[in-house]
């Protein structure tokens, strides 16, 4: 009695276990099959579909399975600040998994598109991501840049050998060359990208180079050949000021008065941003729920590394102490955080 006592208890045990394994598998193979879901949905155009099965996923998941969903899942939800939070949950907990390398670098393109350019720069750098994505080695010497960072900034960018990102990065590396003071050798970098009319900013760097040559026919053409070629770029915006400048200087000067702050000053340097997005119809929510309380609000578009990038901003300010006095009032009304961006061409 007693061994058929025994026998039976480790039947149970082995179906136990079997259970338990079985459970296991189906846990991972339920895992992979949310995932399929998900990109399914994301190929119909579901999105919150999609995002739905990856939580799941992310929340059954096992090792890459798991890295897999909390990756696809961050490149789909609509809040940068959920997606910051989910490539940091993949990295803090598989750091060196396949997916590792890609979270580093959306991780730093969000910081980046807010602002937070010592951020995003200290997180490439300090992953080496550089040494193994061009795409890497652009948003690392884009940061520099704009930290002013020069000499660290030309050494990742010329690493960017092909594709458009090379052409986002030789416009880098001429404003790198300009910061370092190797003026002549940065106009000519503006002049072949404006002369393959590729980059509204480099165009504009064009003319303004020939302006500061004394070539002041040739540098009005181009400023007209830009805003007619980019009629919508903020870049076409400053080259019509530019074109209506020598009237101007014509007309009697208004008293000095502080510039409104929707209407853009003469030489404005600032400006707040409530937000950035990769899907236009996420900005438009955000900018529809700031209008209420400030009408002028606006979407600004722009190509951020080949990608369309759409950016909810308010204002234009000549400084940034102007801009953050503007930034704290409206942050307290709106409930919104913001970032000071600078306006390229008049930082």
């Amino acid at each position: 009695m007693i061994h058929s006592r025994a026998i039976r208890i480790s039947l149970v045990c082995a179906v136990t276990a079997a259970c338990a394994f079985v459970a296991s598998s189906r846990a991972r193979d339920d895992a992979g099959d949310l995932i399929k879901r998900g990109k399914r949905s994301l190929d119909d155009g579901r999105v919150a579909e999609a995002e739905s099965s990856f939580a799941r996923a992310a929340a059954v998941g096992k090792g890459d399975d798991r890295s897999e969903a909390l990756f696809l899942r961050a490149g789909v939800t609509r809040s940068g600040k959920d997606a910051e939070a989910l490539y940091r949950k993949l990295l803090d907990t598989d750091p060196s998994g396949g997916y590792s390398r890609r979270a580093v670098l959306e991780l730093a393109k969000i910081q980046f598109a807010t602002g937070r350019y010592e951020g995003s720069y200290t997180t490439l750098h300090e992953s080496n991501a550089s040494d193994e994505s061009e795409e890497a080695s652009l948003f690392e010497g884009m940061s520099a840049v704009m930290l002013h960072h020069y000499d660290d900034a030309l050494s990742a960018l010329q690493k960017v050998r092909k594709g458009r990102a090379k052409v986002w990065a030789t416009l880098s590396m001429a404003e790198a060359m300009d910061g370092n003071g190797q003026t002549e050798a940065a106009c000519a970098q503006y002049d072949a990208l404006a002369r393959a009319r590729v980059s509204p900013a480099a165009w504009y760097r064009h003319a303004e180079c020939l302006e500061k040559a004394g070539n002041d026919g040739e540098a009005k053409k181009e400023y007209e050949a830009l805003a007619e070629a980019f009629p919508l770029t903020p870049e076409a915006v400053r080259a019509a000021e530019k074109q209506a400048l020598p009237e101007a200087a014509a007309a009697p000067e208004p008293a000095a008065s502080a510039a409104p702050e929707d209407e853009k000053p003469r030489g404005a340097g600032f400006t707040l941003q409530f937000g950035s997005f990769g899907e236009r119809a996420n900005a438009i929510k955000l900018s529809s729920e700031i209008k209420k309380q400030y009408p002028n609000v606006r979407i600004d578009s722009e190509l951020v590394n080949y990608h369309e990038v759409f950016r909810v901003r308010f204002g234009f300010y000549a400084t940034r102490d102007a801009a953050r006095d503007a930034g704290e009032a409206m942050s307290k009304t709106l409930g919104e955080p913001y970032t000071i961006m600078p306006i390229p061409g008049n930082q």
